[in-house]
């Protein structure tokens, strides 16, 4: 269902070399190391399964293969993050739908009748991380949707602006 971005998760470009890839896992590792006060397991997992695909030529080879089909699918719309509903979405073991527990996260529906979602939190970290928009794709079938993005206190900034002016 998702497709992960592993130079992303690693925080490296395409063009990283293997000692690149090795270096920023190991950063990253140490931080999210389960075994650590603030360790994160999902985390940790991520970045292990971003790890073993770019270190592995052959395996990489197809990654980049399938990223580059999945970024050259055209955009079904472009949308504000205001204009999608906060909604619980059950997740199960590794993200599968409809097990106990739920998550937060901004969807909107899709044609298909399924719908595009990011969880709250992760909407939320690009923002801080002043991304300008993300690209979701649908559950349930290949479109994709581009999200634009207010970095967190944009929308504080720009009133304070507002009222400096008055």
């Amino acid at each position: 269902r998702d497709f992960m971005d592993h130079y992303a998760t690693l925080g490296v470009p395409s063009s990283a070399d293997a000692a690149q890839v090795r270096d920023a896992y190991k950063r990253a590792a140490l931080r999210a190391h389960p075994d650590r006060a603030r360790g994160d397991a999902r985390a940790f997992l991520e970045l292990k399964r971003a790890y073993d695909c770019l270190v592995d030529a052959t395996a990489r080879k197809r990654y980049d293969a399938a990223l580059a089909s999945r970024r050259a699918r055209p955009l079904a719309e472009t949308i504000d993050a205001e204009e999608m509903d906060v909604v619980c979405v059950m997740m199960g073991r590794e993200g599968e739908r409809g097990a106990s527990g739920g998550v937060d996260a901004y969807a909107r529906a899709c044609r298909c009748g399924d719908a595009y979602e990011i969880p709250v939190a992760e909407l939320q970290r690009l923002r801080r991380e002043l991304h300008d928009e993300c690209v979701l794709e649908c559950g349930g079938c290949s479109l994709r949707i581009s999200v634009r993005l207010k970095p967190i206190g944009a929308d504080e900034a720009h009133a304070s602006a507002r009222m400096a002016r008055a």
